[in-house]
């Protein structure tokens, strides 16, 4: 088994891994997560090396937002898995749902993978005009944006107001 085997095989079972605990109801502490969130950065960005790719930070065009699962913090998100840019639309001033979009350059497939599926549970209990939340709810939206993207570091910039 060569080296980017090697390290496809240990991308496929940490997400294995990361499903079944999931599944089963686990509640990963905050530090876990983002450990959890660095480790599959890294194991991406090392197969992409082995496969002698790069993720450009400019796109060609622009991700088309479609609407994520309910969320009390995002409305919307769009990825462009050739550029590796996200696209996110936070919800507005109530009753206005269109909010500020943010760009986000850079961020992995697996990384938007987990995100879009709002894997990482809510690590808090709360109400907006939007929605309520608490400590486990999964799927939740913005607690992976918070954790995955934000936590990140990925670059970004505000697009629109």
């Amino acid at each position: 088994m060569n080296e980017l085997q090697e390290f496809q095989g240990l991308l496929q079972e940490l997400l294995q891994a990361i499903q079944l605990s999931m599944e089963s109801g686990e509640i990963f502490s905050d530090d876990l997560q983002g450990e959890i969130a660095r480790t599959l950065e890294l194991l991406y960005n090392r197969i992409e090396e082995l496969l002698g790719k790069e993720i450009p930070s400019i796109p060609q065009k622009e991700p088309e937002l479609s609407s994520s699962m309910p969320s009390s913090n995002v409305e919307s998100f769009g990825y462009d898995d050739k550029t590796g840019r996200l696209l996110v639309r936070f919800l507005g001033k109530y009753p206005q749902r269109n909010g500020p979009v943010y760009g986000y350059e850079g961020v992995p497939k697996v990384i938007f993978d987990i995100f879009k599926h709002g894997a990482i549970p809510a690590r808090t209990d709360g109400k907006n005009k939007w929605g309520k939340w608490w400590k486990g709810k999964v799927p939740s939206v913005g607690a992976s944006m918070f954790t995955l993207i934000k936590n990140g570091g990925y670059p970004y910039q505000r697009l629109s107001n």
